[in-house]
C-alpha cells in the first residue's frame, strides 16, 4: 500500500492541476485513495497526500455511512463559523484549533463524471475544506499559532527528519 505523504515532502506545498479527463486512469486513483483512507481510518484523503498532483479528494460522511468522492472541486458559498481541534493523515499525531465554516456549498464531479452539487456543515463541511487546502499546497500548520507549534515541536520535527 503507498504512504501517505508526511509533513515536510514537497507535494504537499504544490497546487494540484485540474482533472481534465475522468477516465480509467483517474477511477484508478480514487480507488487506491479509498483503500488508503480505509487503511489509515482517516476522514478525507487529497490526491497530493498519495503523491498525486490532481484536484481530487475524498471524505467519509460519517452520518450517510459513505464516501464522497470530489473531482475538480470547489467551494461556492460558505456560513457560519466554528473553531475545532482539527487533525491530518499528514500530521500524525498532531492537532490544531482552527477556524472554518460552519456549513458550505461544494461543487466537484463524481468518478463517473457527473457534476453534483452538495451541502454539508459541521464536521463534513470542515473536512471539504481541509482537504480542497491540501489541493491549494496549504496545510493544517499553516492556521497553527507560534505557540501551539511550539507545543507540538517534537513531534513536528520528527516528521521532518523521516
Amino acid at each position: 500500500m503507498d504512504k501517505i505523504k508526511k509533513y515536510g515532502e514537497d507535494v504537499l506545498r504544490k497546487r494540484a492541476k485540474e482533472v481534465e479527463t475522468i477516465d480509467m486512469a483517474t477511477r484508478k486513483i480514487v480507488k487506491k485513495m479509498k483503500a488508503i483512507l480505509n487503511e489509515a481510518e482517516g476522514l478525507g484523503l487529497a490526491a497530493p497526500q498519495i503523491g498525486v498532483l490532481q484536484r481530487i479528494f475524498i471524505a467519509f460522511d460519517k452520518e450517510q455511512k459513505r464516501i464522497i468522492t470530489a473531482i475538480n472541486p470547489e467551494i461556492t458559498a460558505q456560513k457560519g463559523k466554528e473553531i475545532d481541534l482539527e487533525g491530518c493523515l499528514s500530521f500524525p499525531e498532531i492537532f490544531f484549533s482552527i477556524e472554518r465554516a460552519y456549513k458550505v456549498v461544494l461543487k466537484a464531479n463524481n468518478e463517473k463524471g457527473e457534476r453534483f452539487v452538495m451541502e454539508a456543515e459541521g464536521l463534513l463541511a470542515r473536512c471539504f475544506q481541509h482537504e480542497i487546502d491540501h489541493l491549494d499546497g496549504k496545510l493544517i500548520i499553516d492556521y497553527a499559532t507560534e505557540q501551539e507549534k511550539s507545543v507540538c515541536k517534537e513531534k513536528i520535527q520528527r516528521l521532518l527528519n523521516k
